[in-house]
């Protein structure tokens, strides 16, 4: 019988897809059909069933054109960045869904903003109104809750479309529970152990809306996002002698506008963006022992504007020609305070106020030229003048070239080369001294952080097999200078950790992602999707002078997903295997070791007994996985100076019910 399988899968891995492909192969289509056993009720069910397609969300950073996720809408990024990716797929009922285009390589007349693979959605363009209501509700093991509503308002007249959301914003971690803390002094030997127990949710509420409608030849949109986000976390550590807590309340307010503009100039096609964005961040932490109280407090207010111009021409089927400019304005105020026992502990950065003036000219072209090889070459050149607090003032300058070379021998196969120089983001809260009192402590700012810049080189392979599957494997090494860590700022007598520049590094990753139907085991309208990653990493550390891994970086992922759409019972179930992660971080006199031991479960059972209708019950971290965070200290800089303690946080986690319902009208 096994024989028989791989006999079966191999030669699908030899046949083709028969779905229509056109642009040379390198957009594939997949109708509203494709989708119908699984009967989803959004547009991001449907775009986590696209074979050979892992969903990226994008990034948060400064800008617009580096941040964008691998999802277009009628051809167009989402002019947001404040409401997430995943969010506004939510927010789209698949009913108002025409078909799902996977674009390989690139395509033309389609920009996609450095991804290599994107997914455009299509929309209908009947006249129509929908509302759809959607109450959720996470339930732990001790009984505390996390309920959600949103309310979702989609109208469609003509070539124009009107959007508002209304809904809750909530967070939580998932590894709240019941655990221990261990503190060992590594001097005399001596440990002190205490119990632990760990809460942490929040429940805010977010809004959102959208107009798009026809504008001169053209489409205009006007979009705008309002969310506040409050959580708390309380963390109670009981021991033989003593007790003490940890207490941090924080809340972020975002608020979002933004004006796109896409038409025809004579025979070329103009683009043009306007964003304006603002952020309100409060953090207040206390760490109460007895004779000994903590506090950290910081404030800090964003504002970033973006303006955007991007003008296409293609002077014949095979080439298109891009380029355009992008200004922004980004600033950050903010300040930080930290007491013991009521005393004022001076930190370095502990105010700062940032303002950066940022300018950007691009240009590209992408050329068919020939039915099976494509090519997409260009570069960005970034000119940017950051000012601190203080008149210090510094320049920067970076070109960022970008090659992509796509071979489609056949529509089903692809495979894609590429070299890139890609500028990281720098965070401005790094400029303002942070803390966790319970994990990491006290660090300080720092005002001279300059962007990582990585040489990444990429090779990948795609095969579509089946109808509804594929698998997709790429190979990416990257050279990076001025590797973001954290790096000693002197203070008294003594040092804080601060972010910094520590070096160039190194970064080997392998990803391969896959689609398998199981229709040839016996299981109709089965299937298995695996996505694994694999990562090499390595930087010189400041403090001791050898290498070592980068820090925060997961050197391996994991990720299975059964399911199977059972037609008779209008039911989808699923389960989902993650093996965990382990990760090391390193400070000037510190090292830190966290992992999620496997296996993470989710089981869930998806019922639609009519396309109005969805109800969804789940079993979430059935495994109760222990989260385990181990911390070194040294009394000075690694290397040099003795570990002189030892800690052990590990928190059992509780398994949760997740139940919803959503209704279409």
């Amino acid at each position: 019988m096994k024989s028989c399988g791989a006999a079966v899968l191999a030669a699908a891995l030899l046949s083709g897809s028969a779905l229509a492909a056109d642009d040379q192969g390198s957009v594939l289509q997949y109708p509203i059909s494709f989708f119908a056993d699984a009967r989803p009720s959004t547009a991001y069910d449907m775009i986590t069933r696209l074979p050979g397609f892992v969903f990226d969300d994008g990034q948060s950073a400064r800008g617009f054109a580096g941040t964008a996720g691998n999802v277009l809408i009628d051809g167009q990024r989402p002019t947001a960045k404040t409401n997430d990716l995943q969010s506004i797929l939510n927010r789209i009922p698949a009913n108002d869904v025409d078909h799902i285009e996977l674009i390989r390589g690139g395509a033309q007349g389609i920009d996609m903003h450095g991804q290599a693979v994107v997914a455009n959605i299509v929309r209908k363009t009947v006249e129509s109104t929908q509302l759809v209501a959607d109450i959720s509700n996470d339930i732990w093991t001790d009984g505390h809750m996390v309920p959600s509503a949103s309310l979702q308002l989609t109208r469609r007249v003509g070539q124009s479309t009107y959007e508002f959301a209304l809904e809750t914003s909530t967070s939580y971690d998932d590894s709240v529970g019941h655990g221990f803390y261990n503190i060992k002094d590594l001097t005399n030997g001596t440990t002190r152990n205490y119990g632990l127990r760990y809460k942490s949710w929040g429940i805010g509420w977010m809004t959102t809306g959208a107009a798009t409608v026809p504008l001169w030849g053209g489409q205009f949109k006007a979009n705008f996002t309002y969310q506040d986000s409050p959580q708390s976390s309380t963390e109670a550590f009981t021991g033989a002698n003593d007790s003490f807590s940890n207490i941090d309340s924080w809340a972020q307010k975002r608020g979002e506008i933004g004006l796109h503009w896409v038409g025809p100039v004579g025979d070329t096609e103009l683009e043009t963006l306007a964003l304006q964005r603002f952020g309100r961040d409060t953090d207040n932490q206390i760490q109460d022992a007895i004779g000994d109280i903590e506090t950290f407090a910081q404030r800090t207010r964003t504002v970033e504007s973006i303006l955007r111009a991007t003008l296409r021409y293609r002077p014949n089927a095979d080439l298109t020609l891009e380029g355009g400019a992008e200004g922004a304005y980004n600033e950050l105020d903010g300040g930080s305070v930290y007491t013991i026992n009521g005393t004022i502990v001076p930190l370095p950065n502990a105010n700062a106020r940032v303002e950066e003036r940022r300018g950007e000219v691009f240009a590209q072209a992408m050329w068919s030229f020939s039915p099976k090889w494509k090519l997409e070459a260009g570069s960005r050149f970034e000119y940017s003048v950051i000012a601190e607090q203080g008149g210090i003032s510094r320049e920067f300058f970076y070109p960022k070239p970008r090659v992509l070379l796509s071979y489609t021998p056949e529509p089903n196969t692809q495979i894609r080369m590429k070299a890139e120089r890609v500028l990281g983001q720098l965070d401005f809260t790094n400029f303002i001294a942070s803390a966790s009192l319970t994990s990491t402590g006290v660090s300080a700012g720092n005002a001279h952080l300059a962007p990582d810049r990585h040489w990444q080189y990429q090779i990948a392979f795609e095969r579509h097999f089946w109808e509804r599957g594929a698998v997709s494997l790429s190979l990416t090494h990257e050279d990076i200078s001025g590797v973001l860590d954290y790096i000693p700022v002197p203070s008294g007598s003594g040092f804080f950790n601060a972010p910094g520049n520590i070096g160039g590094g190194h970064k080997n990753l392998v990803d391969i992602s896959s689609m398998l139907p199981l229709d040839f085991l016996g299981l109709p309208n089965g299937r298995l999707k695996t996505t694994i990653a694999w990562k090499l990493t390595g930087v010189r550390d400041p403090a001791t002078g050898e290498t070592r891994a980068i820090s925060g970086v997961r050197p391996r992922s994991y990720k299975f997903t059964f399911s199977q759409d059972i037609d008779s019972l209008k039911s989808t179930w699923s389960a989902f295997f993650y093996t965990g992660w382990h990760e090391n971080s390193y400070r000037p006199d510190r090292f830190r070791d966290r992992n999620l031991p496997p296996l993470y479960v989710e089981l869930e059972w998806d019922y639609k007994p009519t396309p109005q209708w969805m109800i969804a019950v789940a079993a979430k971290n059935v495994g109760q996985f222990n989260y385990d965070d181990q911390n070194t200290f040294y009394s000075g800089l690694r290397g040099s100076s003795p570990a002189v303690q030892w800690t052990d946080y590990q928190v059992h986690s509780q398994a949760r019910l997740y139940v919803e319902v959503r209704r279409t009208f």
